[in-house]
């Protein structure tokens, strides 16, 4: 079994680790998960993960579609990893896309895009189904939880690999990296029945996770039952 260096992993789950970090190249995280930089919109970058299968050969994108992103998933390809699927979790995700979906899948391979049914993408691709029973996302550990209050359509991306990962999207903000604060919150909604939904998702959403990953700002790491609660009470707070 091979074993973990508790240290790389220590020093990997620091804010500064990630905020030295390049943009445009993944960086392990947590054994078999990645994050990496993209776009900076509105003085706020953008953050994007992959997945990679206990096989060490198959991985997952979740909202990799940014044009600083597109090197980094070709080098993928040729180390030769197979991208099973890449996961957007909301509509604006691809207001940053450097392409139009069927290029994106090209470019990764092939691969097929995972989305909600309800997203309004001007796009012809046809995408699967992100919330339906799927035997690709399955070997992944992936759980897809549709938070209906959202701008459009958006889910937030569970797996159950290192104990329960959370990919929330656009759902939860961290911190900024500038702080010494490690907090999230609701994104803010223009309209008050959407930030309502989204308010009523968190606050009835049960799954226990050890790490959160949101698309924009700190990460949380090791979360004891304590800190879940907190982070599940602030975002479910009307």
């Amino acid at each position: 079994m091979k074993t973990v260096d508790k240290m790389e992993i220590l020093h990997s789950q620091s804010a500064e680790f990630i905020q030295k970090s390049e943009s445009g190249k993944f960086l392990k995280l947590i054994p078999d998960t990645f994050i990496i930089k993209g776009d900076e919109v509105d003085g706020v970058q953008n953050q994007a993960y992959a997945l990679r299968h206990l096989n060490r050969r198959d991985m997952i994108l979740i909202d990799v579609v940014e044009k600083s992103t597109k090197n980094a998933v070709k080098k993928l390809i040729e180390e030769g990893y197979n991208i099973k699927g890449i996961l957007i979790t909301c509509d604006t995700i691809l207001k940053t896309a450097y392409a139009d979906l069927k290029t994106i899948s090209e470019d990764a391979g092939g691969a097929p895009i995972y989305a909600h049914p309800r997203n309004n993408f001007k796009d012809t691709f046809r995408t699967k189904d992100i919330t339906a029973k799927d035997q690709i996302l399955t070997s992944f550990g992936i759980n897809i939880f549709d938070l209906p209050g959202s701008d459009g359509a958006s889910v937030v991306v569970y797996s159950d690999f290192n104990d329960g990962m959370l990919f929330p999207g656009e759902d939860a903000v961290g911190s900024n990296y500038d702080t010494e604060t490690s907090t999230f919150s609701r994104p803010e909604k223009k309209n008050s029945n959407n930030d309502y939904g989204l308010a009523e998702s968190w606050a009835a959403f049960d799954t226990e996770f050890t790490y959160l990953f949101p698309r924009k700002g700190k990460p949380g790491f090791n979360l004891e039952e304590g800190n879940q609660i907190d982070i599940i009470n602030t975002l479910g707070k009307s």
